[in-house]
């Protein structure tokens, strides 16, 4: 397997904002996926046994994202994470030191952006595992009353037109946070906020790649609109502090993101 090869087949099929390093027996991708300790998540692709296997390397085993140690939360965050690797499909297997390697394995080399999209999202939430001690309750406060706000305004214009926290049935484990179906045509929209630049930071990325994913849905072609609604009255909302990532996601949405203090001009788009 050439490291050319998969690097092609990442780029055109999983997001463009992913970045590559050849190691001694492994390539290294650098994903667009980040962990709420601002980390970016690397899977690893290498050949065991003539299989294509994509793994984790031991970084979360070994703390290479820089998790705090909270041993009174130990078994709920193993608890958590057993729970992420159901839902990915994710298993683990140890070497010979000791350390624990989470992966998943290709049949051909078509199935490794799935598996990179699935172990990525894995990592995040079993890091996140690790970095939450407690709740933020301001963020999640925060996160819950836009939400409700957003959601709300759209089910009022688009009624039976909007589903919530909905997905492309081609892609169901990268959800939007609505998708409206009007006059047989389907729109994406995305939700950004955050009491912090961190958080805010997070819901972009979350976006750029779930619209980067949404080309290659068997649906492409009926997608209308991609657009990002941003809470502008959040704390964590900084034009000039995230000014690189939010052109990165313009170039991803068919408008520019649009500002929650100006959220009738979906009406003029949909």
């Amino acid at each position: 397997m050439e490291n050319k090869t998969v690097i092609e087949q990442i780029k055109k099929s999983f997001c463009n904002l992913t970045s590559f390093k050849e190691r001694d027996n492994a390539l290294e991708i650098i994903t667009a996926f980040s962990t709420i300790n601002n980390k970016f998540v690397s899977v690893f692709v290498t050949i065991t046994n003539q299989k294509i296997v994509v793994t984790d390397s031991g970084w979360i085993d070994q703390n290479y994202y820089e998790t705090p140690n909270f041993e009174e939360s130990e078994d709920l965050i193993r608890r958590i994470i057993y729970s992420y690797s159901l839902n990915y499909k994710v298993k683990s297997t140890f070497d010979k030191s000791g350390i624990e390697y989470y992966y998943k394995i290709c049949n051909k080399i078509e199935e490794v952006p799935s598996a990179v999209f699935d172990l990525a999202n894995f990592i995040v939430g079993a890091v996140n595992s690790f970095c939450i001690q407690y709740k933020d309750e301001k963020e999640e406060k925060e996160r819950e009353t836009f939400r409700s706000d957003a959601n709300t305004f759209l089910k009022s214009n688009y009624v039976e037109d909007v589903k919530l926290r909905h997905y492309l049935d081609d892609f169901k484990n990268i959800k939007f946070s609505a998708i409206i179906t009007k006059k047989s045509k389907i729109n994406l929209i995305t939700y950004v906020t955050g009491s912090t630049s961190g958080y805010f930071e997070n819901d972009l990325r979350k976006s750029i790649v779930n619209f980067e994913i949404s080309l290659k849905s068997k649906y492409e072609k009926l997608i209308n609109e991609k657009l990002t609604i941003i809470n502008d009255k959040s704390e964590g909302y900084s034009i000039e502090k995230s000014a690189s990532i939010l052109q990165l996601l313009n170039e991803k949405t068919t408008k520019e993101p649009i500002k929650w203090s100006e959220k009738e001009r979906i009406l003029e788009y949909i």
